[in-house]
């Protein structure tokens, strides 16, 4: 390495920084106190854990479909969903409406939204 000097004083090259240290990925969080472990959780709550960032297919009373990614819920049964579409009509293309709060006495029915089986590539 060579030296430099600048106005009568003595400046050595330095090393190049570190890399950025790579993100986490990424994480489901809860704020509750309770772990999903702790012996303490009721089974409901353990069920809804194992949810989080999960697809839900949610029917509401006027019939239209949404599916989402479940981000969380209330003791109203209110939930949250992410990256939401709307289907008016089963085979119609959807409406994509975003982050979406679904009102618990709105909800007829609430299911996993999971492909099916049969029809993946990677099942022969």
């Amino acid at each position: 390495m060579t030296e430099l000097s600048i106005s009568g004083q003595q400046v050595l090259p330095q090393p190049p920084p570190p890399p950025p240290a790579m993100p986490e990925p990424f994480r489901i969080t809860t704020n509750a106190p309770h772990q999903i472990n702790d012996a303490s959780v009721t089974p409901g709550r353990r069920k809804l854990q194992k949810w989080l960032g999960r697809v839900l297919r949610i029917v509401i009373t006027d019939g239209r479909v949404l599916v989402g990614f479940f981000n969380c819920t209330d003791r109203d049964a209110n939930i949250v969903l992410s990256m939401c579409a709307e289907y008016l009509v089963e085979g119609q293309e959807p409406r994509l409406l975003g982050n979406v709060m679904v009102p618990g006495k709105h909800i007829v029915s609430l299911s996993i939204d999971e492909p099916d089986p049969q029809s993946s590539l990677l099942v022969q």
